[in-house]
């Protein structure tokens, strides 16, 4: 039998078990076993035949660890491994020079740690007759032989020395076990976990809950009326108190002084999944009004409660709001035609309308919901008449509220006290309004709006509200955080008082769209407060043809530009939204845009540009004049300036940028090669992203950085292996030579990624001083600069302080805008609020 292991696959653990992979993603992976690896060994040897089976059968060790295997299914299993191209008939050899083997590595005597794992770069791959990995804490690759591969398998299944060398004490003796798993702690294979936290479990139980809100305010604890109608208010995320539902309960329960309570009880507002919804509240309260808020990202769960609670009881009546409640007249009789469900479309702000509308609802003599004729003269809205369902009637437009203090504060008045334990954001208004007008906006309706203040010392006392309820993070919902002078004070508020509370910890906010000096202060003041947050300039794009299309060429984009530099000089986080797909844009723009900002060092958050129902860009002559096309969640997908391919290739080169300088994965090697060889940054990742495509399997660490590191952040075989191909394909593509300059470049890009086998602080020698080198060039980039190989050798220190080592990547930062990933260094991007702390404290050190 000639069979061998296929070396396209490499073996890697995840949740520590075994796993053979094709890291490029050109095969399918196939979990393995022990046994697996004997039969690889067993190939190799050339002694795999019907002898081969019999001897692997019939051993008392086998026989222990898969009781009851028999030669059959030995082979077939052997075909299952065919089956998935694990084993092959012929092979490349791959063959890596300077290896050390395991057994020559030294042993510190010391007990290994009470809890370890692997890697999670970790990864074997075959090297002619053995299997080898790399071996960052020795600068090395590494050999190991089948049975020390076995026995770090089985350490991993059992999670206990102990219990290891009792079950493979018939096969290894029990110093060989000890030193092997010692070596492979020194080594980096095995980490010690036995400091990090474990991860915390947020589900909790319904007494659990009880425990901690107030009890008064839970449904569960009031009692029905049945002499009132019942509201019921329906929210659509766990973590966040809904903002836009308190502000109808505090309306309902403070209109004329709460006369609307003499005829509805208010259920208060609790999260609830829809079946808990249905056999909780509703079963006890019954028939009665339902209040939707729809946004893009509740709209689709709200209309699933609405129609099953039409279908228990027509008579329920619905009432659906917000910016995915569509106001344009035809886009609102398609939105009421397609969703029969729906009684009522609120247009606009509603905590006024809603007040009206109640007010022309009565019971009948079986005490349902009946909807009065006197509903024809509420503005701004949509409802079915009630003889012909099929038929809408619309009211005339309704005027904003003048003043927005005129309904009391959901958070002062107690709407949310009962609402639930895993609340993480809170959000808060200080204003209303924006006085620009983009197509593709919708804020709140109210875009090309006088903006109307709160009260500053409602806002405060919300602040303090939400900080005394433990809140993480606090959203402040204005369009343009910034534009007033008072915004600075409100900063300086918040960070007072977390110094009080400890609370919030994290402030998201849309800044003013014309940036000014505030927004400096404001982030300084954040920083300095430890308040994790950063300057975000909305920009969206710089082509001048789109800012046309889309009305935005009133917006300065220059003065972005001057923040940028007192940004950096400052140290202080900044980053900038572009928008994907905007009518009027072409490749040649949207590469040009991520090319400027690549040029300023500024980090790029790219979203697709999605159709606002009631926004300007979704007026039906807007749409046909720019040949607007969008998909079934109405995100542009084509318009007369790109084709649907076009922008397939503008989202895989935002793809392409947000790992190699959003994480920063090449964020040092792009820059290089655009000022020492004329290689554009967006030139260079248009060529890899293109390369991989065609040949993902020639490198393969390549490939897997390109398709998987986003969602999967690590590097299989270490980060030393991907820049070898990073440089390897530059020399190839570009015949550049691999000089001492691009290795100095290559070795910072490697240490400057999170080595879960490395303690930090690191210091390397480098053979020119690239601190000195990145400042000038990022500094003086216009100007005439010496090349890298000009400059004297230097140390160069890498620190994790924000442990990004071991930290959770799914639960890091609840704003996006910044990517944690790249270590701390002198040339790092700046970053809240760890980062600067730790930078403080070194300084006063």
């Amino acid at each position: 039998m000639s069979l061998q292991f296929n070396n396209r696959f490499q073996l890697i653990f995840r949740d520590n078990r075994l796993i053979a992979s094709q890291i490029d993603g050109q095969g399918s992976a196939m979990y393995l076993h022990t046994l697996d690896l004997i039969v690889f060994e067993l190939l190799k040897e050339n002694a795999f035949n019907l002898n081969g089976f019999q001897s692997i059968a019939h051993d008392k060790w086998v026989q222990r660890l898969a009781k009851g295997i028999n030669e059959s299914q030995i082979q077939s299993r052997l075909q299952q491994l065919k089956s998935g191209n694990i084993l092959i008939d012929q092979c490349r050899t791959i063959s890596v020079d300077n290896t050390m083997a395991l057994n020559q590595t030294n042993i510190s005597s010391f007990n290994l740690p009470a809890k370890l794992t692997t890697s999670k770069h970790l990864s074997f791959f075959r090297n002619e007759s053995d299997w080898c990995f790399w071996s960052s804490p020795l600068n090395q690759y590494i050999t190991c032989n089948y049975q020390q591969l076995i026995i770090l398998s089985q350490f991993l299944e059992t999670q206990n020395i102990q219990r290891l060398k009792e079950k493979c004490s018939e096969k290894f003796n029990q110093k060989l076990i000890t030193d092997t798993l010692t070596r492979f702690f020194e080594t980096g294979v095995l980490i010690d976990v036995s400091g990090l936290p474990e991860k915390k479990d947020c589900s909790c139980t319904d007494t659990e809950q009880l425990q901690q809100i107030d009890q008064s305010k839970w449904w569960q604890n009031i009692e029905p009326d049945d002499n009132r109608l019942p509201i019921y208010f329906v929210p659509h995320m766990k973590n966040h108190y809904p903002l836009a539902l308190g502000v109808l309960f505090s309306s309902i329960k403070n209109f004329n002084d709460g006369e609307l309570l003499n005829k509805y009880q208010l259920v208060p507002i609790n999260f609830l999944e829809p079946k808990d919804l249905f056999n909780g509240p509703y079963k006890k309260f019954g028939t009665g009004i339902w209040l939707f808020s729809n946004y893009m990202w509740s709209l689709d769960v709200n209309m699933v409660i609405c129609n099953a609670i039409k279908k228990h009881n027509p008579s329920n009546i619905t009432i659906h709001g917000g910016p995915s409640t569509p106001e344009y007249p035809q886009a609102s009789q398609d939105f009421m035609s397609k969703n029969l469900s729906v009684d009522i479309s609120v247009h606009g702000e509603g905590e006024i309308s809603i007040n009206e509308i109640l007010s022309n609802i009565k019971s009948d003599a079986n005490g349902q919901p009946q909807i009065q004729a006197g509903l024809e003269l509420v503005h701004g809205i949509t409802f079915r008449n009630k003889n012909d369902n099929s038929t809408l009637h619309r009211t005339p437009k309704r005027s904003r509220t003048a003043t927005p203090d005129s309904v009391p504060s959901p958070y002062l008045t107690g709407c949310f006290d009962g609402y639930g334990v895993d609340v993480e954001a809170a959000i808060i208004e200080s204003n209303r309004g924006c006085p620009f007008g983009c197509t593709f906006c919708d804020w709140g309706s109210a875009t090309n709006q006088k903006v109307r203040k709160f009260d500053l010392q409602r806002v405060k006392d919300e602040i303090d509200w939400i900080a005394s309820n433990q809140i993480r993070v606090l959203w402040i919902a204005d369009a343009n955080y910034g534009l007033y002078d008072r915004d600075i004070e409100l900063a300086q508020y918040i960070v007072e008082t977390k110094k009080r509370t400890g609370f919030p910890e994290e402030v998201v906010v849309n800044y003013t769209k014309n940036s000014t000096w505030r927004l400096v202060e404001i982030i300084k003041v954040f920083n300095a407060g430890g308040i994790i947050s950063q300057g975000i300039i909305s920009i969206q794009t710089t082509d001048e043809k789109t800012l046309e299309v889309i009305n935005r060429k009133n917006i300065k984009t220059e003065k972005y530009d001057e923040l940028t530099k007192v940004f950096y000089d400052l140290r202080l986080p900044l980053s900038t939204d572009l928008m994907m797909g905007l009518p009027g844009i072409t490749i040649a723009g949207f590469n040009k845009d991520l090319q400027k900002y690549i040029d300023m060092d500024v980090s790029i958050k790219a979203y697709p540009t999605q159709l606002l129902p009631n926004s300007p860009m979704a007026d039906p002559e807007y749409l046909e004049k720019y040949q607007i096309k969008t998909d079934e969640n109405d995100f542009l997908i084509a318009s007369f300036s790109y084709t649907e391919e076009d922008l397939k290739w503008m989202k895989a080169m935002y793809h392409m940028y947000t790992v190699a300088d959003g994480y920063g994965l090449l964020r040092y090697v792009i820059r290089y090669l655009q000022w020492e060889h004329n290689i554009q940054a967006v030139d260079f990742m248009g060529d890899l992203l293109k390369f991989v495509n065609h040949n993902p399997s020639k490198y393969q660490q390549i490939t897997w950085a390109v398709r998987f590191f986003i969602t999967d952040k690590s590097m299989p075989g270490g980060w030393y292996r991907f820049y070898q191909q990073i440089g390897q394909y530059i020399n190839e593509h570009y015949d550049i030579v691999l000089d001492s300059g691009l290795k100095t470049v290559l070795t910072v890009s490697q240490y400057c990624m999170p080595d879960d086998t490395l303690d930090y602080p690191v210091t390397i020698k480098l053979a020119h001083d690239f601190t000195a080198y990145f400042s000038a060039r990022r500094q003086h980039s216009e100007t005439k600069c010496p090349p890298l190989t000009a400059y004297p050798a230097a140390n160069f220190q890498v620190s994790d302080p924000n442990n990004m080592v071991s930290i959770d990547m799914d639960y890091l930062q609840y704003d996006s805008h910044q990517y944690f990933w790249e270590l701390h260094s002198p040339v790092s991007r700046p970053k809240s609020s760890s980062e600067f702390v730790y930078e403080k404290e070194t300084a006063e050190a």
